[in-house]
């Protein structure tokens, strides 16, 4: 195999669309197989485990009739996995785990895994545009364009509205991440990314978190190495609420139309320009000791120094600048300290105060008034 796909399927209805429009992509000289993992927890009632193994016995009818060697689907039944949350982290982790297994006995720890959700489907050159992205540019990683599919919903729907609401958000958090001169600037969102076999085990593999599983493992994809955006191509998550996990795109959907209140709430612009301020003059701390790091840091906005006092930061940098001998060295680890969790912290340490979290779409309005000024 070239590509592995691996699908957490608990109670999805409509996992044979996401299996045809996998089926519909155009495909060249590189072997696919589709790894589905049809999973329950011990808590999950026993109408789902009935629905999950009638999908499961589908699922193998699709794999007689129309497994070829070159397309394979192969499904897994798992039932009563542990936990107090029915989450997609233990079955993503088991569909991936047995991935690089078997990439590995193959010999090939540049198979590419590719994460999707059992509620997609992609566009027609979604295949060939990961394998050769990969190929050409000898990615570690990539992230993939999305879409939440909402234009069968009539526009005053409100599944449709707080969808919209909700993929603005996620653009707006990358963009203002990007903004800041963050370097790993990239969606963490579960059915739009891959990497290599070599990659997925460097990184310790998936995590069995019950929600955002696709986040943390990320974090310690990025710093790995190449790591691109794929736009060129598109997965189409569906427009749904979902009461599975703690948070992530279902629970925020679910949120708005409980409250009757069709608006996310986000960081302020003011607090990422705070981070921008200490990214940008980040090279000025190289091989500074610790009187004249303390003297820049205390040009820095307030709340961002008081933050940097908390957080140990001038013992950090002092760590950082005894183990590196070049700027690219002390650049890398700086930001595997101030890294995506270090930014979510601070931002939860300015708002909601000094900071108010205000709607989203006024933050990315202003956001591009700021990027178009510059």
């Amino acid at each position: 195999m070239d590509i592995r796909i691996v699908i957490p399927c608990y109670n999805e209805p409509h996992v044979l669309l996401t299996l045809k429009s996998l089926s519909d992509c155009e495909r060249n000289n590189f072997q696919v197989e589709i790894i589905i993992v049809v999973n329950s927890y011990s808590i999950s009632s026993v109408e789902i485990k009935e629905f999950n193994r009638e999908t499961y016995a589908r699922l193998n009818d699709y794999a007689l009739q129309n497994n070829t060697s070159g397309f394979i689907l192969h499904p897994l039944l798992y039932e009563d996995l542990p936990g107090h949350q029915t989450g997609a982290g233990l079955p993503r982790k088991i569909g991936m785990d047995l991935a690089v297994k078997n990439f590995y006995e193959e010999g090939n720890n540049q198979g590419i895994i590719v994460s999707l959700d059992a509620d997609c489907t992609v566009d027609p050159n979604y295949l060939s545009t990961i394998y050769s992205s990969f190929r050409k540019l000898h990615l570690k990683s990539a992230t993939l364009e999305f879409h939440h599919a909402v234009e069968h919903l009539a526009e005053n729907d409100k599944i449709r509205q707080a969808t919209e609401v909700y993929e603005e958000y996620l653009r707006y958090y990358r963009a203002a991440l990007e903004y800041t001169g963050y370097p790993y600037a990239y969606y963490t969102i579960g059915s739009a990314f891959a990497v290599t076999a070599e990659t997925y085990r460097q990184a310790g593999g998936m995590g069995k978190q019950q929600a955002g599983e696709d986040f943390y493992f990320l974090q310690k994809v990025f710093p790995l190495g190449k790591t691109l955006f794929i736009d060129s191509t598109k997965v189409y998550p569906a427009a749904r609420t979902s009461d599975r996990v703690p948070f992530g795109t279902g629970p925020a959907i679910e949120a708005m139309i409980r409250k009757n209140d069709i608006r996310k709430l986000s960081y302020q612009v003011r607090a990422f320009e705070e981070i921008k301020v200490l990214f940008d003059s980040i090279d000025s701390y190289f091989k500074k000791e610790n009187p004249e790091i303390l003297k820049k840091s205390r040009a820095l906005p307030k709340h961002l120094f008081l933050f940097l006092q908390e957080d140990n930061f001038f013992e950090k940098l002092k760590e950082i600048n005894l183990h590196t001998a070049t700027i690219s060295s002390f650049r890398k680890r700086f930001f595997n300290y101030f890294n995506a969790f270090k930014i979510l912290k601070y931002l939860n340490y300015v708002h909601p105060s000094p900071y108010m979290l205000t709607d989203v779409r006024e933050q990315y309005r202003q956001l591009r008034l700021i990027q178009n000024a510059n």
